[in-house]
């Protein structure tokens, strides 16, 4: 009797001790993408709110909406990153028209926000410098500066910065802002990209050793990388997961690039008119988004499986494989009743709520049925109960397989812009001096030897000529194109207090230098819309003035086109081109003061009423 209740504790021992590993077995299995919230973290992005004084309430209101009810209420997110373009800088017609300065008023209005609705308080806010925070601003490091009085982390930041945290699951995340902000900071339109002094470097390479151990590190900025001078920085991003910027505003949707050294860039739509901001998620190492309008009832993101189009070699993405439910997260203004989820369009379930976080929705799944080095489709449709629906769908592989097709992106995000308009920019000036010194040429071996031809080439051809051959035209053009090169074009106020001087190949102020900026698109634009035009017209006129001196046998009909066309290209379109040189002399001036008196335009000026 004694053996035989010994044998039956044995068995309960050995089946309690089964039990305990099996469940285990199960924590450790639903460690990482399981049926709970364990390891998922997300944050929220916003860019360019540019708060201003001058009208735009709504813009204001909703930002403090967004504060209160996104942030403090619904999303409830650790982290908040506001990149750039705080306030808007911009002067009124009242006070200088195409003017910018620094307005105290709108900084302000922006602190005010934040204490009004003590987000802060709710969420670590890591706001940074955009170009408009900048503008006019001779020492943006200075603690007279605006930022660094007004904003929530100019007090104890003049530049980049990092905040680091530890959630509840042991993961660290760290957020590195990186300020490319130039230093003075000009105001428009001579601001416009991003460049990294040697004191910022180091900063950034103490923070890069400070954070390397981390479970993931977020760079932030202002700026998209092409748009900036920042040699180096891609070895302070070597560990980065992602890096988000915003500045480009919503010209392009669907700013997002893959880098050659596996970073993941993704630029937001501005908050200023379209209303946009971003949840990111981190579900287990591995990064999703959604871009959002502020207007919507339902905010959700497919954190498991992510879209195969983001994957990166930086995240473990072996974790795909061991993963046991699909995740999805969301944030409703009301209760959800639906989340239905489709794969390769066979309809699979609804996900539930997960146990331990109202806004993860899981769904059990066998990873092998789709570990097939494919790219399959899932389609998730949310339903709330005020009938508000919201679908997502995206293609997602168990491999590292990316699928991308931003080709506008990759142009815009991947090639770095300012030497792709330096090379556009120095190869049609060079191209335009060459061809106005081969006409000169051509005049010199045979002045008076000209065949008239009607063809498109050969009126191009006898309008060169014709124009080569008056010295005081040639000499003019030519003069002017070789300014281009030496400079200065503008000479001004290019902050509130401090002259300078803006060449083809930079800027000088207060002893500084700085790269070229908006001139290389600039310089481009007034070659293909005022040389170029203003070349055109007086060869036009040069070459009508010929044809006059010759006998000709011209019919009438002919006579009458020609008089039409004369009439455009030499009038029209002189008129334009004056008006053109006018305008932007009057914006520069605006802009900068006195800025186009030592300027190509400013010589212009003078030649076309001379």
């Amino acid at each position: 009797m004694f053996s035989f209740f010994f044998l039956i504790l044995f068995l309960l021992n050995i089946i309690t001790n089964y039990s305990l590993i099996f469940n285990r077995q199960s924590i450790i299995s639903n460690e990482y993408l399981g049926n709970t919230g364990k390891h998922l973290f997300y944050f929220v992005q916003i860019t360019d709110t540019h708060i201003t004084h001058l009208g735009h309430a709504d813009r204001r209101q909703q930002f403090e909406q967004f504060c209160n009810h996104i942030i403090k209420t619904l999303v409830k997110p650790q982290v908040t990153i506001l990149t750039g373009d705080l306030v808007n800088s911009v002067s009124s017609s009242k006070d200088q028209l195409f003017g910018t300065t620094q307005y105290e008023q709108e900084w302000n209005i922006y602190r005010d926000i934040l204490i009004r609705t003590n987000v802060t308080k709710h969420t670590e806010w890591l706001d940074i410098r955009g170009n408009h925070d900048a503008f006019m601003d001779p020492d943006p490091d200075s603690l007279k500066s605006f930022y660094r009085i007004y904003s929530h982390q100019g007090h104890d930041h003049s530049g980049s910065y990092e905040h680091t945290l530890t959630t509840k699951d042991d993961d660290t995340y760290s957020f590195v802002g990186i300020d490319m902000c130039p230093r003075p900071g000009l105001g428009r339109p001579f601001n416009f990209l991003g460049h990294i002094s040697k004191k910022e470097m180091k900063i950034l390479k103490k923070l890069f050793k400070k954070t390397k151990n981390s479970t993931a590190t977020i760079f932030f900025g202002h700026y998209p990388l092409s748009f900036t001078y920042s040699k180096g920085i891609d070895q302070i991003m070597k560990y980065g997961l992602v890096y988000i910027n915003g500045h480009l505003h919503s010209g392009i949707k669907h700013l997002y690039a893959h880098h050659s050294n596996g970073l993941l860039e993704l630029e937001l739509g501005d908050w200023k008119d379209k209303r946009r901001f971003r949840i990111l998620t981190i579900d287990s190492g591995l990064l999703s988004f959604e871009d959002f309008r502020f207007s919507q009832s339902i905010y959700a993101i497919i954190s498991h499986p992510k879209a195969a189009k983001f994957l990166t070699s930086r995240e473990p993405f072996y974790r795909l494989n061991q993963s046991t439910h699909i995740r999805i997260v969301i944030f409703s203004k009301l209760s959800i009743i639906n989340v239905n989820i489709s794969i390769d369009e066979q309809y699979i379930g609804s996900a539930i709520q997960s146990i331990d976080n109202q806004n993860l929705f899981i769904f059990p799944w066998n990873t092998s049925l789709y570990n097939d080095k494919k790219l399959h489709k899932i389609y998730v449709e949310i339903k709330d109960n005020g009938n508000n629906t919201v679908i997502l769908q995206h293609e997602f592989s168990l491999s590292l397989l990316k699928k991308t097709k931003w080709y506008q992106s990759k142009i815009i995000l991947t090639i770095h812009q300012p030497t792709f308009g330096f090379i556009i920019l120095i190869s049609s000036l060079c191209l335009y001096i060459l061809i106005l010194l081969y006409y000169r040429y051509q005049v010199k071996q045979n002045s008076s030897n000209f065949i008239i031809r009607f063809t498109l080439w050969n009126q191009f051809r006898l309008r060169m000529i014709c124009l080569c051959s008056v010295d005081f035209i040639f000499y003019s053009l030519f003069s002017f194109s070789l300014y281009y090169f030496i400079g200065p074009w503008y000479i001004g106020y290019l902050t509130s207090s401090h002259f300078g001087a803006t060449f083809l190949w930079g800027t000088l102020i207060q002893q500084v230098y700085l790269p070229p900026d908006a001139q290389i698109f600039v310089g481009i634009f007034q070659l293909y819309f005022f040389i170029f035009p203003l070349t055109y017209s007086l060869s036009s006129s040069c070459f009508y003035r010929y044809i006059q001196q010759l006998e000709s046998n011209t019919r009438i009909i002919k006579y009458h086109f020609n008089y039409c066309y004369r009439i455009y290209t030499i009038y029209i379109l002189f008129i334009y081109t004056l008006v053109f040189i006018l305008f932007w002399s009057f914006l520069m001036t605006a802009s900068y003061k006195l800025s186009w008196i030592l300027s190509p335009f400013g010589v212009s000026l003078s030649y076309t009423f001379a």
